[in-house]
């Protein structure tokens, strides 16, 4: 770390420290910026695809209710436009359930099935749909219309025969005619002449045909006649014949007509039917069936031993088994609707069933996930926290150690600079010749004048005890010739003349290196490839320093050699 922060000046260490703080406030951020677009990745994959699947979910439910409402409108009403709207939600659906299979690979099968399901439905609706108007939409279209047609027929056909009414009113004026010929009073005239007029009346009322009509008014009305005169006979108390006459002939006449157009309870009988009929399409249920079909067969055998036309007899058969057909096509319709219908609620129940399912799945795994990203949210939050107070600590650390490498080292300076103001100092700042530092280069600068200075005051102090050592050794020659002071004087001046060579060598050692220093450096700016005059000067200022060099290593040896002699 010492050797980085010696090849940085202070700019770039002050550069350097604010770059590295701000890149730890870049790390967290990003941490917080990743935290946070995890949790946004989360969330929106919570959304994407759970909340999406549940959404389509429900939007398949909502279409599948509203399918299955209109179709029991269309089976209440029998509607065209009812028909037309479960197309129409089917359509919907089966686009819900295409985003569904877009969502992820899970919901691939899930939308297949449901898309198959939803054909199923379809199918089956559509086939219902065509049953029904096969059927008939309304009573009077498709088999519904033929067999109300078929229905009616043999309504207005068993009219023809219900004569029940009229043979009654018959017996009724025979027992008023037997009554005048027994008492023999007005009043069972009146009663017997006002019957024949009931009698007229019915008949006009009656579904009989009218060829019978007209022959009932015609026998009927020759009966009141020959009626009357033999009233006038059995009023005057003559001879009655045993109540006999041609009234009696006409009266057998009408019996004869209505034996012809007579089936007994038939009427009731078909009503019967008609009303199991109503009750089986009403409830739709099968024992009704049978109770028709029985009703059918007690019809058939009341008419074929009935006095009625052989043509006639035949017709009503006719419609009879044409009733019985359509009615029993009906029910094979019915039937077939019914299955349609069950089929359409088989399907209609697995989807559901999947619809719920998957709900319920996508509820749970959207709560796990949830907490889940809550956990995680919160594990990140106070990570985040102490990424922050880890990054606030480093960057004070970081600023302090920088700092402190710029000021110590000025610090130091400034207490040599003020020793060397006042004394001598021996110790010296820390120096690296190869450094970038300006605060390195200031601690050279301060050494250099530190070793300047003494330097100046060694070869001051030196030249002074060289002076005192020649005035002292010139006295003592003056004096005597052998003496100890003699022989102390000359070992002094020898010590001092010892000094300056040595003082001397030092700094031809002090040349010697610089001018190695100053070589190294033009190795240096030759290996980046100069060119032109700045070559040139490269060379001919590495030429003198070798020059140089050569020149002040016989200097150094020469002396060295003086100091080994002496």
């Amino acid at each position: 770390m010492s050797k980085i922060a010696r090849n940085l000046l202070i700019g770039e260490k002050i550069g350097f420290g604010f770059g590295l703080v701000g890149l730890v406030f870049l790390i967290v951020i990003w941490q917080y910026h990743d935290t946070l677009q995890q949790s946004l990745g989360d969330y929106q994959q919570l959304q994407d695809v759970f909340v999406a699947k549940k959404l389509d979910m429900l939007g398949i439910e909502s279409n599948m209710r509203g399918a299955r409402q209109a179709e029991k409108e269309f089976l209440l009403y029998r509607g065209e436009e009812f028909a037309r709207e479960v197309d129409r939600q089917l359509q919907r659906a089966l686009l819900s359930t295409a985003d569904l299979g877009r969502i992820d690979s899970e919901s691939v099968h899930i939308a297949d099935r449901i898309t198959e399901l939803l054909k199923i439905y379809q199918q089956k609706f559509q086939a219902t749909v065509l049953d029904w108007r096969k059927m008939g939409l309304d009573h009077n279209s498709g088999l519904q219309g033929t067999f109300r047609n078929a229905a009616h027929e043999l309504e207005a056909m068993a009219e023809h025969f219900r004569v029940d009414r009229l043979y009654l009113q018959l017996l009724q004026i025979r027992r008023g005619e037997k009554d005048l010929g027994l008492r023999r009073e007005q009043q069972y005239l009146k009663r017997v002449l006002d019957l024949i007029q009931g009698f007229e009346r019915k008949t006009a009322e009656s579904k009989l045909e009218d060829g019978v009509k007209t022959r009932l008014f015609h026998e009927i009305e020759t009966y009141r006649e020959t009626f009357e005169a033999y009233a006038r006979t059995v009023l005057a108390n003559a001879d009655i014949h045993d109540g006999k006459g041609p009234f009696r002939q006409a009266a057998h006449r009408i019996e004869a007509i209505l034996n012809n157009h007579h089936v007994p309870e038939l009427a009731n009988n078909i009503l019967q039917l008609r009303r199991r009929e109503k009750d089986y399409l009403l409830r739709h249920d099968k024992k009704y069936v049978d109770m028709a079909l029985r009703e059918l067969n007690r019809i058939q055998t009341l008419v074929e031993p009935s006095a009625i036309s052989t043509e006639q007899k035949a017709l009503f058969l006719s419609l009879l088994k044409n009733y019985r057909r359509d009615f029993l096509a009906l029910v094979d319709q019915n039937d077939h609707i019914g299955r349609m219908t069950v089929e359409m609620q088989r399907a209609v129940s697995e989807i559901t069933e999947l619809v719920q399912e998957n709900v319920a799945t996508a509820n749970q795994v959207m709560q796990r996930m949830e907490r889940e990203i809550s956990i995680s949210s919160q594990k990140k939050e106070r990570f985040m926290l102490w990424s922050v107070a880890l990054a606030t600590l480093l960057g004070i650390v970081f600023a302090v150690n920088i700092t402190l490498r710029i000021v110590r080292p000025l610090r130091s300076m400034a207490g040599l600079l003020e020793r060397l103001a006042y004394e001598e100092p021996t110790e010296r700042l820390p120096f690296y010749p190869d450094a970038r530092d300006e605060v390195n280069a200031m601690a050279g600068a301060v050494n250099t004048m530190a070793d300047n200075r003494s330097r100046f005051i060694a070869w001051w102090k030196n030249s002074m005890r060289e002076a005192d050592a020649c005035e002292k050794l010139e006295s003592v020659l003056s004096e005597a010739v052998d003496s100890p002071e003699r022989e102390e004087a000359e070992r002094e001046f020898r010590d001092t003349l010892a000094a300056r060579h040595e003082l001397l060598y030092q700094q031809y050692h002090k040349l010697h290196s610089l001018n190695g220093a100053v070589i190294e450096q033009v190795k240096a700016l030759q290996k980046e490839g100069h060119s032109g005059q700045a070559q040139i000067s490269i060379n001919t200022i590495r030429y003198s320093s070798r020059s140089l060099q050569n020149i002040l290593e016989m200097i150094a040896f020469q002396e060295n050699r003086k100091r080994t002699a002496a």
